[in-house]
């Protein structure tokens, strides 16, 4: 017998353990990548968290942004001063409060429930793709599910009457202090903590209805908990009373009572948010691909029946089952931040319903158990050899078929989900603003220092100079953040020339820039133009480029023309490069006589003398237009030829120029000098 309970003892300690890696697995997979980019609400993060390191000073609440709590910014502080600039450092802290959720959420189901209902709730949290995203980006949100789930434990120890305390209830004293702490740490968390006082006094409303005497008799209890976490609060407090403007404003911009939101009609749009937020579980979640797969609700189809058979479950046990209602009456109250504000519902601002949400699943996960016990359904292994149960059987814990079964299919939905469907969502690269964060990656390539877009890189520094349209530099938080401020040069005119000639500039391209750029280079240059990575707002239907490099260097040694044309125009060399998405042709040109039209290249790919691909475009994507080169520039020009896979043996390339604005050919010269047809053919060469 007792090697039976020492083996029990230490199976449960090991699934248990298996299930904390498979939730660790789950959020820290390609962490840092998966999502793409970084947010500017995870980039003010980490400004501010540089402000702290910079200043040594700790607010208690930080203004920027709408204003946030300042607990998750101070574990980014760390995070930042340990591992750099960086989108992993930003996010890291997450994951971290996410697997300590894990355990406060396990931990709460087993107060409530049992060892075997703390071991569902686990896996439950373990495999929910909303908790597993919240534990993979930067939002201070990601902390309010752990506070809640510690400090309800904690209520739920305090509350607890068993006989060795009815006549001594200080000896609960301790889980009502840790309790109140845990609680007024909640409200450095994330706003939606704001609305606990309504679900704390929905449950003692409950207590007086219907555990009267049990409620009666923690008084003295309630007490220290009430002054524990006003003590924690006050300072919070005293700031929000002298700067109710800062920490109040946000509330204010989003509630549907506001005429812009709710249209002129606020019954009708609370009557419909409260639908779409009771759906979000089981039908329609989150639109918004920052937050969520959109529209995927929380549970998939295997939990979405337990949760449904869990609130059943809590219905009928409202009265006597003290943790059936609170599952029900804090997930109801806790809902109320997002069904009262716009766009609901929404993710971030129903986090408070994560730890009582996820008992929903765990109540009917515990009835299917129940049920397949009564029905003599209960999934043992039976050693048919020796006639007689296995030992190793009866020592192991109990895993129901049909609740494993439900549990793996919610973690291949999940994982399917987030790192296939979601990780690879083209919109949610662009809402997590990954084009500007693959931006300042290539800055700090070009600079030699910091993450460079894969890695943090450590010197030492390029002998290069970043020059950035300020426009840039505002528009984007995350490239402040990645990118020094000392090591970049704002763009400004007029400027004298600079001698350097190892020259970036980073332009926003829907502006005229060229006399910006030029003004500080020194001719002739080797110049190339790069187009940016691209970016797509919330309310942008198409994609757009972020920005143009404009890159200018001494000019390197060239070989022999390959051809000339008229004009003066000079194609010194043509290569082309393979790649995933097809071909890019890349020519080096220059002039030996000034010019004063534009001429646009075009570029003919051939496969065994049939015209199969072809690009058009003015050198430089347009902004090295002829009309501009100096005698003595070498100019880089590129050619995407999309679907292309090079075959040198069988491929050739037609090039030549014509008039912009008439459409008349440039002519090729022959070795004389006369004017030799309208284009050169060349065969393909691949790059080295």
């Amino acid at each position: 017998m007792k090697r039976s309970a020492h083996s029990r003892w230490w199976m449960e300690r090991a699934l248990l353990l298996l299930l904390l890696l498979v939730g660790a697995g789950l959020r820290l997979w390609d962490a840092g990548r998966t999502p793409p980019g970084l947010y500017h609400d995870e980039a003010q993060n980490g400004l501010d968290a540089l402000t702290v390191l910079e200043t040594g000073e700790a607010p208690l609440y930080f203004p920027a942004n709408n204003g946030r709590e300042p607990l998750f910014i101070y574990l980014v502080t760390a995070s930042i001063a340990l591992l750099g600039r960086s989108p992993l450092a930003v996010r890291l802290p997450s994951f971290f409060v996410g697997f300590l959720t894990l355990a406060a959420t396990y931990d709460l189901a087993r107060v409530l429930w049992g060892r075997r209902a703390g071991r569902w709730a686990l896996a439950v949290l373990a495999v929910t793709l909303w908790h597993v995203h919240l534990s993979r980006i930067g939002f201070r949100a990601v902390l309010l599910p752990l506070f809640t789930a510690l400090f309800l434990a904690q209520l739920a120890r305090g509350l607890r009457t068993p006989e060795s305390t009815i006549h001594n209830p200080q000896s609960k004293i301790g889980n009502w202090i840790a309790a109140g702490v845990l609680y007024g740490l909640s409200w450095y968390t994330y706003m939606a903590a704001r609305f606990t006082p309504v679900a704390l006094g929905v449950m003692v409303l409950y207590g007086l209805l219907f555990h009267r005497k049990q409620t009666l008799r923690a008084w003295r209890g309630a007490l220290v908990f009430c002054g524990v976490a006003l003590l924690v609060l006050a300072p919070l407090g005293v700031y929000t009373l002298r700067h109710p403007d800062v920490v109040l404003a946000r509330t204010g911009q989003v509630m549907i009572l506001s005429p812009e939101i709710n249209g002129g009609d606020f019954w009708g749009t609370l009557v419909r948010h409260t639908l779409r937020t009771a759906g979000m579980f089981f039908v329609r979640g989150d639109r918004i691909w920052r937050h969520n797969l959109a529209w995927r609700p929380v549970w998939d189809p295997a939990l979405g029946l337990a949760f449904l058979i869990g609130v059943g479950v809590a219905l009928a046990g409202f009265r006597r089952n003290a943790g059936a209602a609170l599952a029900l009456l804090w997930t109801s109250v806790m809902t109320l931040p997002t069904l009262l504000a716009e766009d609901a519902p929404h993710f971030l601002r129903a986090v408070g319903v994560l730890p009582t949400a996820v008992l929903f699943p765990v109540l009917g996960l515990l009835w299917i158990d129940k049920w397949q016990m009564a029905n003599g359904k209960s999934v043992r292994h039976e050693s048919r050899i020796m006639n007689h149960e296995s030992r190793i059987a009866r020592s192991c814990p109990r895993l129901p078929s049909t609740v494993y079964c439900l549990l793996c299919l919610a973690f291949l939905s999940t994982t399917y989900d987030y790192f296939v469907r979601y990780a690879n969502a083209p919109l949610a690269y662009h809402w997590f603003e990954a084009g500007p964060v693959a931006m300042a990656g290539k800055i700090n390539a070009l600079l030699g220092e910091g993450w460079d877009g894969a890695k943090m890189l450590h010197g030492p520094a390029a002998e290069r100079r970043i020059y950035i349209d300020r426009q840039l530099w505002d528009s984007w938080t995350a490239v402040p953040f990645l990118v020094p401020e000392k090591a970049v040069r704002a763009l400004s005119v007029p400027a004298a020339p600079d001698p350097t000639l190892n020259l970036t500039f980073i332009v926003w391209p829907y502006r005229n820039w060229e006399l910006d750029v030029f003004s500080h280079i020194v001719r002739p240059a080797y110049l190339r133009v790069e187009a940016g990575p691209q970016a797509q707002g919330d309310k942008d239907e198409q994609p757009f480029t972020v920005a143009m490099f404009i890159h200018a260097d001494p000019r390197p040694a060239v070989p022999e023309p390959v051809t000339r044309f008229a004009e003066g125009i000079i194609l010194r060399a043509a290569l082309v490069y393979p790649g995933d998405a097809g071909a890019t042709v890349r020519l080096w040109w220059e002039t030996d006589a000034p010019l004063t039209a534009d001429y646009t290249v075009f570029v003919h790919y051939l496969r065994d003398g049939a015209v199969i691909a072809q690009h058009d475009g003015q050198p430089g994507y347009a902004h090295l237009r002829t009309s501009g080169w100096v005698v003595g520039d070498l100019i880089l020009d590129e050619h995407p030829l999309s679907g292309i896979i090079p075959d040198p043996a069988r491929d050739s390339l037609r090039i030549g120029l014509y008039r912009s604005d008439t459409g008349d050919a440039l002519s090729r010269l022959d070795d004389a000098g006369n004017p030799a047809g309208a284009w050169v053919d060349l065969g393909v060469v691949l790059a080295p």
